[in-house]
């Protein structure tokens, strides 16, 4: 039993075993078909190396890079990922959490920025469980973030230069913390450039298309309509393109279009989509680091240490002068 421990849990290149004796179990272990029991090895370890994934919806195409830059540098590090998506959903969430701790993984990594996940503290406090989390959220945990604020205002200060006074704002669910920056980069950037802030032009969407066309064609009728739209994610830009081209308007000549996130579908639009590139695989690479840090004890004190990765905004050609 101890010889077959031995070959098992040491790398081929090893000299505690002799090669002729590996070569000898290894040949029993494929033949009667064993496999290690993975659960006792991390009872007796206190270590699975496993960590799961919390995402609030997987079919959203930001989250897919996010996803692979966890996997790409858990895999170099080591570890397995599983994959928990919550559907925005606070007891689903919850659920999860709980299943993942059960589980014994590791650590769990927590993306989306949403109010609703506040209630993840009461779930995990009792644990020893590492926990990195991916944007702002109401949780004491090392985090990767982008500064949505600054972002937004960027766009903003890029429209105005355009000569757009009218900007409407196509926004998300007011739970989740992500849109209530971006919302109040929003805010910030009209009053530093003197415009008013006019609550008809703005109208909260669940950051799919289907909510982004509902909203452009409610904001395309005039006497009131904006001559720029800035959408909160790109899948609700995608929408309000569709009902603004129904609506007989041209982008960018009538309305112009901004979207978040740069997901792969935006460069391929005609017209191709002005949009704020976030650095999704990047982050979730960086989130895996800072996981495996707190989980080697390299990691600083829950809390103390926040990454902040930059945004870049995409030039293209859904944005021109106002028409005004």
């Amino acid at each position: 039993m101890a010889t077959v421990s031995r070959v098992l849990s040491s790398k081929p290149g090893n000299q505690s075993v002799r090669p002729e004796t590996r070569r000898r179990v290894l040949e029993v272990v494929d033949r009667v078909g064993y496999r290690p029991n993975d659960l006792a090895r991390a009872l007796l370890q206190d270590r699975t190396a496993t960590v799961g994934l919390v995402l609030p919806d997987i079919s959203n195409p930001y989250y897919p890079p996010l996803v692979r830059g966890v996997e790409d540098a858990a895999s170099a590090l080591g570890y397995r990922v599983m994959l928990c998506n919550t559907d925005r959903d606070e007891n689903k969430t919850a659920a999860y959490v709980d299943t993942l701790i059960k589980t014994r993984v590791d650590g769990i990594v927590i993306a989306g920025g949403s109010t609703s996940v506040g209630m993840l503290h009461r779930v995990l406090e009792p644990y020893r469980t590492k926990v990195v989390v991916v944007g702002r959220h109401q949780l004491e945990y090392p985090s990767v973030q982008v500064d949505n604020v600054a972002a937004v205002h960027e766009v903003i200060e890029y429209l105005t230069g355009l000569g757009h006074r009218r900007i409407g704002f196509v926004a998300g669910p007011a739970s989740s913390i992500t849109v209530q920056d971006r919302h109040e980069g929003y805010r910030a950037a009209l009053r530093a450039a003197g415009i008013e802030y006019d609550e008809r032009l703005v109208r909260e969407g669940d950051l799919q298309e289907q909510s982004g066309y509902d909203i452009a064609s409610a904001l395309a009728a005039p006497p009131s309509r904006p001559t720029a739209l800035v959408a909160a994610n790109d899948r609700m830009a995608v929408g309000a393109m569709a009902a603004l081209i129904d609506a007989g308007l041209r982008v960018p000549d009538d309305v112009s279009l901004v979207g978040f996130d740069d997901v792969s579908l935006a460069s391929y639009l005609r017209p191709a989509l002005t949009t704020v590139s976030v650095p999704t695989y990047d982050m979730g690479c960086a989130a895996m680091e800072l996981l495996s840090r707190e989980l080697e004890g390299g990691g600083q004190a829950a809390g103390t240490e926040s990454r902040a990765l930059s945004t870049t905004l995409m030039l293209r050609d859904s944005c021109a002068a106002s028409p005004d």
